[in-house]
């Protein structure tokens, strides 16, 4: 019997959730209240690493002798944002029709367990949909102080990337998260003086407190002026420069701000209470294993159900929950198998158990690769490898690096761990050289 399966969102894990549902054979609708592609196809993940690129490119022109004065032209960048999104997002759902899932536009609601309905933004109801299966994957939305808010004038959001026509001379990037790390190094490469205003958790909290120290520390060579364990309270435009209020009284000017604080689960419309779903405080729906609900036949998946909030792991989630509604029997989701990654230069990437008892660890530098010292020039001596294994077994636990592509050295170690493997297998393995891929084998082979 065809499962009918409702998928709510347009994001990264919408799609992928509908897309693999419609593969295992379901009658899939989708509802979004945007266009396919959601807040990160159009808006954030995909507008910042087109900038995120043309920052990497430009540095390493930099870094080594090639480029004496950063240049970049502005419009060129936009158009080039506007391209990529629209192939892209097409593309998706060009994949959607073609394996014959509906979309529906709209803000979906729950006005029972099994029944949602679908209205416009002024409130007229155009769809009611029953489903064997639902599937929230509805994102996050920022977070903005009452005096904090972004204008798209002087004081910017992540969202504005796609509308960023010029750079400033000065900028203040406020948090020292995923966000806020990228843009302090993005702007910092595209020659704009940066100050960076990082709270009392530090760079980069979510990941071992080696990796956010090298990262300041390499931004803070490049002149980055970073002011840590100080909160912003209050950031004002006007009119020619904005000034931003920290805790401790200071105030800083510059002549634009960008505000990257967090985020939170994008759950306020979706009536969930009509579903009988469980919310934390947060207001993010508590899942299980299998990311269902509290209501068996509702799951949710992605930035929704609250960190870590990143594309992969959510896209992740919700090729698992689409298995399960279907009816697929699979194993718990496991997040040690998510790679974290943050894509300043050098990268920051985290995947497994990296701290805790019965752990050994081995640490590499950046050095010990011929690809990675050409790659980051001077600054090789600032980053790292890690790999952390099980003392006992020897299995692979997982890995921290702070080196150029980092997110592409943790792969191999993201499989390894996924199948159990120990440093004594992945010794015996010699990858091409010289690339990236190396380290976590020539990290086995020094263990």
């Amino acid at each position: 019997m065809t499962k009918r399966i409702v998928v709510i969102g347009g994001g990264p894990a919408a799609l992928e959730a509908a897309r693999t549902a419609a593969h295992h054979g379901a009658d899939v609708a989708l509802v979004a209240d945007a266009p396919l592609g959601g807040r990160a196809g159009w808006h954030s993940l995909l507008p910042s690493k087109v900038w995120l690129h043309a920052a990497e490119t430009q540095h390493a022109a930099h870094a080594l002798g090639l480029l004496d004065t950063p240049r970049i032209r502005e419009a060129n960048v936009l158009a080039r944002i506007r391209a990529i999104a629209e192939a892209w997002n097409g593309e998706r759902a060009a994949l959607l029709t073609s394996l014959g899932v509906e979309t529906y536009d709209g803000v979906a609601t729950f006005i029972a367990p099994d029944e949602i309905s679908v209205r416009t933004s002024d409130g007229e109801e155009t769809a009611r949909l029953g489903a064997d299966a639902f599937i929230i994957a509805t994102g996050s939305v920022p977070i903005f102080p009452p005096d904090m808010r972004p204008d798209g004038k002087r004081i910017l959001a992540p969202r504005f990337a796609s509308h960023l026509d010029r750079l400033p001379r000065s900028m203040i990037v406020i948090g020292g998260g995923a966000t806020g790390s990228e843009f302090a190094f993005l702007f910092d490469a595209l020659g704009v003086e940066t100050t960076w205003v990082v709270d009392e958790q530090g760079v980069l909290p979510m990941f071992a407190p080696d990796a956010g120290a090298a990262l300041a520390h390499i931004l803070e060579t490049r002149g980055v002026r970073l002011i840590a364990g100080q909160r912003a309270v209050r950031a004002e435009n006007l009119g020619d420069h904005v000034a931003v209020s920290l805790a401790d009284g200071r105030r800083l000017e510059a002549d634009m701000a960008f505000i990257a604080i967090g985020r939170r689960p994008d759950t306020a419309r979706l009536g969930l209470e009509a579903a009988g779903v469980a919310l934390r405080e947060d207001g993010a729906p508590v899942v299980d294993a299998h990311l269902r609900t509290n209501v068996p036949h509702i799951f949710a998946v992605g930035d929704v159900i609250g960190r870590p909030m990143i594309a992969n792991r959510a896209m992740a989630q919700a090729y698992h929950a689409a298995l399960n509604a279907v009816g697929r029997t699979t194993p718990p989701f496991r997040d040690d198998l998510v790679v974290f990654a943050i894509y300043t230069e050098p990268q920051v990437a985290q995947v497994g158990v990296v701290e805790g008892e019965g752990l050994a660890r081995v640490r590499l530098p950046l050095t010990t690769l011929l690809k990675a010292a050409v790659l980051a020039g001077e600054e090789a001596t600032h980053g790292f490898f890690e790999m952390t294994y099980h003392a006992d077994s020897r299995r692979i636990a997982g890995a921290v690096a702070v080196v150029p592509h980092a997110a592409d050295a943790l792969t191999p170690v993201m499989q390894a761990i996924a199948e159990g493997r120990t440093v004594d297998e992945l010794a015996a393995q010699f990858p091409a050289h010289p690339t990236i891929s190396e380290f976590a084998f020539e990290a086995a082979r020094h263990v």
